[in-house]
């Protein structure tokens, strides 16, 4: 009766991790997995050209892994750079426990406790000097569940990110100017359209 008792909890623990669940979300909307964000380059609090997932004065409202079946899990993260032509002071990614700066093109991993459900990504380029773009694909993995999101930090003329390494692609994808992804556009304004290998920025009537 023993070994059944302890068969089935060793079952439900595999179970239990089987089913953690989590997304990606920006400003408060859930990410298709492998959506891509793109933040343009702002001001921050001290006057510096900066682009930022989650900027200081609401985080909240950034870039977060949100935990949708629990409060804690212990989570493995990839950040890869694949391309980067910013010319930033500072480059770092501050998800989990502290800071880690980063080189222009780096591949860089850690393991750490997301508490309270949620946990804010806090990948920034800060005090930019020039126009020019970063690249960049966070994987996550919790227990045997895997998600990623692509971050397109972006200093000058959207249009321009065509000229861009992209992933391959045969569909048509469609995003607000927040990055968000959309099944298709629902009123006139300004979107940004992918193509395969192409992007660019387009006004619909």
């Amino acid at each position: 009766m023993k070994k059944i008792i302890t068969l089935i909890l060793s079952l439900t623990a595999v179970l239990a991790s089987w089913a953690q669940g989590f997304v990606f979300q920006y400003q408060g909307q859930s990410l298709a997995d492998g959506a891509t964000v793109i933040i343009a380059a702002e001001e921050d609090l001290f006057g510096d050209l900066s682009c930022e997932t989650n900027n200081p004065m609401n985080p909240d409202d950034g870039l977060i892994l949100k935990l949708l079946t629990t409060t804690s899990a212990t989570a493995s993260a990839t950040l890869q750079i694949s391309y980067n032509s910013l010319d930033a002071n500072v480059l770092q990614w501050c998800m989990g426990d502290g800071c880690m700066p980063l080189d222009n093109l780096a591949s860089v991993t850690k393991r750490f406790t997301v508490r309270n459900g949620s946990e804010q990504v806090q990948f920034d380029a800060v005090g930019i000097q020039s126009e020019g773009y970063l690249s960049a694909t966070l994987k996550v993995t919790i227990g045997l569940e895997s998600h990623q999101v692509n971050i397109m930090f972006a200093n000058g003329d959207v249009d321009a990110i065509q000229a861009l390494p992209q992933s391959r692609g045969t569909h048509r994808t469609y995003y607000d100017l927040h990055g968000r992804r959309l099944q298709t556009p629902s009123a006139g304004g300004l979107y940004i359209i992918k193509d395969g290998e192409q992007v660019r920025k387009v006004a619909i009537q």
